[in-house]
This record gives C-alpha cells, sequence and structure tokens, in this order.
C-alpha cells in the first residue's frame, strides 16, 4: 500500500473511531453508585440533565397471577436545586421491539441531592424489556 493510501485510510479511520466516541442523546444514565456502569435501559434526553441525573439498579418483577411486568427504578438529583423531569417508559418484547406498551409521560418533581424511585408496570403480559426516557419538563 503507497503511503498516500495508508495516510487516507489512516485518516479515515480516526474519523471513525471520533465519530463512534462521540455521544449524541440520548444518553445511557449515569449509574448513582461510583463504581456501577451506565444504566442502558434508562436514557436522558439532554446533556445538561445527563450530568445531573443518576440511576441506581432497577427492580424488575413479574406481577403474580397477571405476570405483568413492574420496574422501579430510583433516580438522583445531584444537583442542588430540584429539578421538573418528565418520564416514559416503553415496554418491549425479547428482541427489544416495542410492544405497543408505553405510559405517559409523568412530572416528577426531584429535590437537590434526593433520591426518588419511579416505579411503573406494563399493560400487558408480553413484555420482556423495557426503556425509560428523562428529559427535561419544559
Amino acid at each position: 500500500m503507497t503511503p498516500m493510501k495508508t495516510s487516507i485510510l489512516s485518516s479515515t479511520l480516526v474519523l471513525f473511531a471520533a465519530a463512534a466516541c462521540s455521544s449524541a442523546p440520548p444518553y445511557a444514565a449515569q449509574a448513582i453508585e461510583d463504581d456501577a456502569e451506565a444504566m442502558s435501559n434508562v436514557v436522558v434526553a439532554d446533556s445538561e440533565l445527563y450530568d445531573i441525573v443518576r440511576a441506581g439498579k432497577a427492580g424488575v418483577e413479574r406481577v403474580p397471577g397477571s405476570n405483568q411486568l413492574k420496574i422501579a427504578v430510583p433516580i438522583r438529583n445531584i444537583d442542588d436545586e430540584p429539578i421538573q423531569v418528565l418520564v416514559q417508559v416503553s415496554f418491549l418484547d425479547g428482541r427489544r421491539i416495542p410492544i405497543g406498551d408505553d405510559t405517559n409521560q409523568q412530572v416528577k418533581l426531584i429535590g437537590p441531592g434526593s433520591t426518588l424511585p419511579i416505579v411503573v408496570m406494563s399493560k400487558f403480559d408480553t413484555a420482556q424489556d423495557w426503556v425509560m426516557r428523562i428529559s427535561w419538563n419544559k
């Protein structure tokens, strides 16, 4: 390979790597615990909100009798001001495809330094997975 082709190939690879590393919304929520990984089921719609919201470990269980999926996710505001957010959950099948089971957007007020548990339940027993979206209530 000629030096020119090598240079072009290297430049292209660097551009692809930079694009892959750059984050565009939505962002996987940061974990409450410092040593935990980001919560891929909880996404934040805005970079400013991403800086001040943390998600704890989700509790996921089946409701006996109805077999609905129930999730509980602690959301923490690490800012020194109260925040007002919209929370919406979409339930998915086992391949992460929406099943038409979405909650309404819920307004949540989270005080400075406070953690609020968000608890929702699927309508259908076919729910296998979920994604929670958090955005500003503006």
